[in-house]
């Protein structure tokens, strides 16, 4: 899907980013992989311009919103994990990923 990024520090979010979703869509909580699996299917619907950017950052704060909730009801050790597959994956869709795949069309 964002493989046509030429830009090092571009190409270096991009892989980040994909490691990040491949590894929450391979989660074994629920919850981390129907969230993967959303924003994905949010990015592809972004990036046929069936939603805008203002309907993608509104998914996006409200999965953070709603996440938040999940994280903090996890046991301490796995907390980390749990931000990183959710929160910082959402984070990074938002202000790196949509504007590229705009910026592509």
């Amino acid at each position: 899907m964002l493989d046509q990024v030429g830009d090092e520090s571009v190409a270096a979010a991009t892989k980040e980013f994909q490691d990040l979703l491949a590894q929450a869509k391979g989660d074994t909580t629920e919850l981390i992989r129907q969230n993967a699996e959303e924003l994905e299917r949010r990015l592809i619907l972004l990036k046929q311009r069936k939603i805008d950017k203002e309907d993608f950052d509104y998914f996006v704060e409200n999965q953070k919103r709603d996440l938040r909730v999940f994280i903090d009801s996890q046991p301490a050790q796995a907390q980390e994990r749990a931000e990183k597959l959710t929160l910082h994956l959402l984070g990074m869709a938002a202000t790196k990923i949509a504007p590229l795949l705009l910026a592509m069309i």
